[in-house]
């Protein structure tokens, strides 16, 4: 509990002075606040796909939608700037969940508005991560909704790089996810959130798929209606997973097959702690404490631990 209170003290701090960096910033702090989430619901994330994509920054994430769950996983592998409609912090328990996430709440109606955020976000210095749900709702996962163009509309302007996203929840309490049980964990239409959260926490353990699939260059296509339109179908086929090389711009035709990796506990542990320690540092740093030579030792050291 302290440790969420100290989360949402920090955002107030960062939104408040304004810091040039502040997205990145607030980018690290949510991965560190999902990650702990993540652990607390003993969910347990593969991914596969290139890795190295993950600690990279100035990417627009867009993922299927079937649960707050998608965003405490991508979350805790991403540094994140979460960004939703306004109307969501208006919802009971839910706004104040996105508030204390550090989620951007935007008017979709001020395109120009959205675009220049966006923009802002994903260029140096700040370099955070955006994440997007095309879909503008939660489902129950039996089918993809189609992607809504305006959600698009600001990577386009903003001529962001777009890394799809596939969530595939594979097991709960061992057992593979099927309509009877999905709605431990799937969230969706007028389902009562605290309800829902407290039977998820009574869960032994979600085991997820995370794949990445290659990137999308919005460059690539018209600022225009039409052009909207087709990176929308482009972006729904290659989330699901299809490849059709004349069809998508892509630098390359096919996903290219790369071994999968399991994220235990003891490595969202190993990861949080390492997250922490570099959050701390970067803090002193910024208020200028005087340098130690115990510090950066201390950093490698948690550093090293991790990588094994």
């Amino acid at each position: 509990m302290v440790f969420f209170v100290l989360v949402a003290i920090v955002h107030l701090w960062i939104s408040i002075l304004g810091l040039p960096n502040r997205w990145k910033i607030l980018s690290r702090l949510n991965r560190n606040y999902t990650l702990l989430l993540r652990l607390i619901l003993n969910i347990k994330v593969t991914i596969a796909g290139d890795e190295g994509q993950l600690e990279r920054g100035g990417y627009v994430v867009i993922a299927n939608h079937v649960s707050y769950g998608d965003g405490i996983v991508l979350g805790s592998i991403f540094p994140i700037v979460f960004v939703s409609k306004r109307e969501v912090k208006k919802w009971p328990i839910v706004g104040q969940w996105n508030v204390l996430c550090g989620t951007i709440f935007i008017n979709r109606q001020r395109k120009n508005e959205v675009g220049t955020m966006v923009c802002e976000m994903t260029r140096k210095p700040q370099e955070a991560n955006v994440l997007l749900f095309p879909e503008g709702t939660s489902t129950n996962g039996e089918k993809m909704l189609p992607f809504q163009t305006v959600p698009l509309a600001a990577p386009l302007r903003s001529r962001s790089i777009i890394l799809p996203v596939n969530l595939a929840y594979q097991t709960i309490d061992e057992q593979p996810v099927t309509a009877a049980n999905r709605d431990f964990v799937y969230w969706y239409g007028d389902m009562d959130f605290v309800t829902h959260f407290w039977n998820l926490l009574g869960r032994r353990g979600v085991e997820v798929l995370v794949t990445l699939h290659p990137k999308i260059e919005c460059f690539r296509y018209a600022d225009n209606s039409a052009g909207r339109k087709k990176l929308a179908e482009d972006c729904y086929n290659r989330v699901l997973g299809r490849v059709r090389g004349k069809d998508l711009f892509l630098e390359d035709a096919a996903i290219t097959r790369t071994s999968r990796r399991r994220y235990s506990p003891v490595n969202c542990f190993l990861m949080f702690s390492t997250n922490s320690f570099n959050m701390a540092s970067a803090f002193l740093r910024m208020i200028g404490w005087p340098n130690s030579p115990i510090l950066p030792k201390i950093f490698t050291s948690v550093s090293t631990i991790n990588a094994v």
